[in-house]
């Protein structure tokens, strides 16, 4: 991916962001790096989270919480929502309300006027590297559209990497429906291939993982269920796609779970640095379920 061509997606996604909230600073670097590492080795996972799955009557209206915790669904610091986007049972945006910031969270509502099934997406992307100019290496870091003016023209860019992080939750009017969501198409998202929003423990869901759009094949998935804080393990249960970039999830108690994934290429003193052709790509997405007893 040259940088010509990130600029080109970057005004793609300002097109998207007229129907969803504007571009906010960016989280600090240091939390769009954890949320690529394992749960095991990360600090902190970045989630969004709703006050419930599933809803009925004529006009119900669903809040949305974003938050950054070590300890899962315990709000330690709010995410910042970056490109908010709400896609409704047919497919188009929706728009959302009564967004409001605190210390330990972000939080929106949503109006839910259709029957079936809801995608709410919360996705942020970063760039950062070093270049040459002068004899002199500088490091840089800001988003896609900041690129061109952190780094001067005819500087030698020497390491560049671009981060897309994603945060996604369902939630439903009355019946489900039929749950057949089109990728984004940027960075990594999880495709749910039946419903997610009227789940009970005992039940079963597939999933796809997909990566631009493309399955994502032999990726490590990490489930976890909420109330880490008060268990001496975490009880995280490592899933893996298949040729397809599809894996199936057994919901074995009620609750409130996390699901997520990472690529990328392997860190450490051979990984590779980056270049203005061809940047390094790291992507990671989370998504939340609630699990009712049966």
């Amino acid at each position: 991916m040259s940088i010509d061509k990130i600029s080109l997606n970057a005004t793609t996604a300002a097109s998207v962001r007229a129907t969803a909230f504007p571009m906010k600073r960016l989280a600090p670097l240091a939390l769009a790096l954890a949320a690529l590492l394992p749960l095991s080795a990360q600090a902190h996972m970045t989630w969004l989270l709703p006050n419930k799955a599933a809803f009925d009557g004529k006009e119900p209206v669903a809040s949305f919480d974003a938050a950054v915790s070590e300890d899962l669904f315990n709000f330690e610091r709010a995410l910042k929502i970056e490109t908010l986007r709400v896609t409704g049972p047919d497919g188009k945006l929706v728009e959302a309300e009564n967004r409001s910031a605190a210390r330990h969270r972000e939080s929106f509502d949503v109006k839910l006027t259709q029957d079936g099934t809801y995608r709410v997406s919360n996705v942020s992307a970063s760039v950062m590297g070093s270049y040459k100019l002068g004899g002199e290496t500088k490091r840089f870091r800001g988003t896609m559209e900041s690129l061109a003016k952190d780094v001067p023209a005819g500087a030698e860019i020497t390491g560049l990497t671009v981060m897309s992080n994603r945060q996604q939750t369902f939630v439903s009017k009355d019946e489900p429906g039929k749950v057949a969501f089109a990728p984004e198409g940027d960075g990594l998202e999880l495709l749910p291939l039946g419903p997610v929003t009227d789940l009970s423990h005992g039940d079963k869901t597939k999933f796809r993982l997909v990566l631009d759009g493309k399955p994502s094949a032999g990726t490590q998935i990490k489930l976890l269920r909420e109330g880490n804080r008060y268990r001496y393990k975490m009880g995280e249960v490592d899933l893996k796609t298949d040729a397809n970039g599809e894996f199936t999830v057994e919901w074995t108690e009620p609750g409130r779970y996390f699901v997520g994934a990472a690529s990328g290429p392997a860190r450490g003193p051979d990984a590779p640095a980056g270049t203005r052709e061809a940047p390094v790509k790291r992507a990671s997405v989370s998504a939340t379920f609630e699990v009712l007893p049966k």
